[in-house]
């Protein structure tokens, strides 16, 4: 199909291009609700295990205390994700705070010997107490979930609590301009659906795709 036919089909049929965009926006304007303000903060935490003062390796001793300082960061990162934290930080947290809750809100990472911990969630002053409830968590028991620990690992908390409102996600801030761009598609589809199936004439190509021959073209005034 040639861009001339592509355009005049378009030109043709711009009422249906028009429709559904415009229904669209319309059921926007009347169902659309603003997404609710979340809140976000994150937690590091710096993860140390004293070197042992005797060693007969041959490595310095330092070394494999930060060699296991490390495998105790992906260990305490891992526990972060599981049901036994969540219930542990809902127990420390209190009030009516849930481990479904914690879970909910709550992502772990960890690079080297830190520990992140990122929560989210809608309201501040229950996210505040549940990042207050996980650096309890994680210090006091830790020797408890991984008793290789021994009388635990130390687990230094390096940011206080601080919430703040997070930005909208991204998939609110395209949800509208995506409603709209699919509109426009099914208004294309429907100008050409429209196009195959009218059986009018319109002008000479249509006459010469019929087959027909043509003795005569009266012009428009």
């Amino acid at each position: 199909m040639e861009l001339r036919t592509l355009l005049k089909i378009l030109k043709r049929y711009w009422y249906l291009i028009l429709i559904p965009p415009i229904l669209v926006g319309a059921f926007t304007l009347v169902t659309y609700r603003a997404p609710a303000q979340g809140y976000t903060t994150s937690l590091r935490f710096a993860v140390g295990y004293a070197p042992e003062q005797q060693t007969a390796s041959l490595y310095d001793r330092k070394y494999p205390a930060w060699l296991t300082s490390e495998y105790i960061a992906g260990g305490l990162s891992d526990w972060a994700k599981t049901g036994d934290f969540a219930q542990a930080v809902a127990n420390v947290a209190g009030g009516d705070v849930t481990a479904a809750e914690v879970a909910g809100s709550l992502v772990s990472d960890y690079l080297r010997s830190i520990v992140v911990l990122y929560l989210n969630g809608g309201d501040p002053e229950r996210l505040a107490a549940i990042g207050h409830a996980a650096i309890r968590v994680l210090q006091v028991r830790n020797n408890v979930i991984f008793p290789q620990n021994g009388e635990g690992a130390s687990v230094t908390a390096l940011d206080g609590v601080v919430v703040a409102p997070a930005p909208p996600a991204l998939r609110s801030r395209l949800d509208i301009p995506i409603r709209l761009g699919l509109g426009l598609a099914l208004g294309v589809v429907l100008a050409f659906l429209a196009w195959y199936f009218d059986p009018r004439i319109r002008d000479r190509t249509d006459v010469e795709a019929i087959g027909l021959n043509i003795i005569a073209e009266i012009p428009k005034k």
